[in-house]
């Protein structure tokens, strides 16, 4: 694959939240060659285009950044592009958007000011707590990983999250609290709310005190804006295939429960909960028959138990039979349902 390729290949990847921490160096260090500078413009304009995103993330020295690499590239471009250059500070948001993730980006040309980033992760199968710069506090899941900077900007606290967290957020009017999570905003000024955002899994917000706004940062195909307010025990799920939101009233301790290493599963399909079980266990778990992921656990509850127990249990529960098949690994077989 050549080099304008490879360039527009991670560049789509990354803004559908699909780069590893390895492509997403990869992009960063393409980025910041200067013999890329007359291939990038006309390569993120044509991705931007398709996929509609919102610009984001100026409260991140975004300006700053994009000065860096307007400069950075005022040499080879021709004059005639400056203008459509200055206009999508889109790309310094999204530049600056890899140095989030990445945690590699320091701020030093235009100003003294450095920004370094910290990334905390849990191991699948592990939990933990953190304190970020503003004393407040997340609780992350299992598989899940933040960053955030190692000292909030004035005017904004934000992170980015990949997998699931418990978020106890220090209230600061002067100050919302924002969490990124695959293009979709959640913004407080002082609440508590779980997220949910696996990869290749519909995202989840869940509120437990107070009031949250979450947006989605892509446009929807009727070009509506799509912000929803949640409350307390109100959820919101953005579905990554239709690209909308649904919203409604729901139990909390569903959705809390894996603060207390508890597992509820109430109203599940199949499939979410073997997505859960392995998260939990850290095994992977096969469905011989995908119409098996289709049937509804109505409700069962579990906490320190096995992950055979909890097969077993649920064996009471849906019509299957389960294999271990050596290497961390389950086999699942049954009729399934419509």
């Amino acid at each position: 694959m050549d080099h304008k390729a490879r360039l527009k290949e991670l560049f789509e990847r990354f803004l559908k939240d699909q780069c590893t921490v390895e492509e997403v160096e990869e992009l960063f260090a393409m980025i910041n060659k200067d013999p890329v500078s007359d291939e990038l413009d006309p390569l993120l304009d044509d991705v931007w285009t398709k996929l509609e995103a919102y610009p984001f993330l100026k409260e991140m020295h975004s300006g700053q950044l994009f000065q860096k690499i307007k400069t950075r590239t005022a040499t080879t471009r021709p004059a005639r592009r400056k203008q459509k250059w200055l206009v999508p500070l889109r790309i310094a948001a999204a530049v600056a958007l890899i140095a989030a993730v990445a945690g590699i980006l320091s701020v030093q040309e235009d100003t003294p000011e450095k920004i370094n980033f910290i990334t905390k992760a849990t191991e699948p199968g592990r939990r933990a707590s953190y304190l970020l710069p503003d004393g407040s506090s997340v609780k992350l899941n299992t598989g899940s990983s933040i960053t955030f900077p190692e000292t909030f900007n004035k005017g904004v606290r934000f992170v980015q999250l990949t997998g699931e967290a418990f978020f106890e957020v220090v209230r600061d009017t002067d100050q919302p609290f924002i969490v990124q999570s695959k293009g979709i905003k959640t913004s407080v000024l002082g609440t508590s709310f779980n997220v949910r955002a696996y990869q290749g899994q519909n995202i989840e917000v869940t509120v437990a005190t107070g009031k949250v706004q979450v947006e989605s940062l892509l446009k929807s195909p009727s070009g509506d804006d799509r912000v929803v307010l949640l409350t307390p025990n109100t959820q919101a799920v953005y579905d990554l295939s239709q690209n909308s939101f649904t919203q409604g009233t729901v139990d909390i301790n569903k959705y809390m429960a894996w603060n207390a290493k508890e597992l509820i599963l109430e109203n599940t399909s199949m499939k979410d909960a073997i997505f859960m079980l392995e998260k939990r266990f850290d095994q992977k778990i096969i469905l011989k028959n995908s119409e098996m992921g289709n049937c509804i656990i109505r409700k069962a509850r579990y906490e320190k138990e096995s992950l055979e127990t909890i097969l077993k249990g649920l064996q009471l529960l849906q019509d299957f039979k389960y294999e271990f098949n050596g290497y961390n690994q389950w086999t699942i077989d049954g009729k399934g349902c419509e």
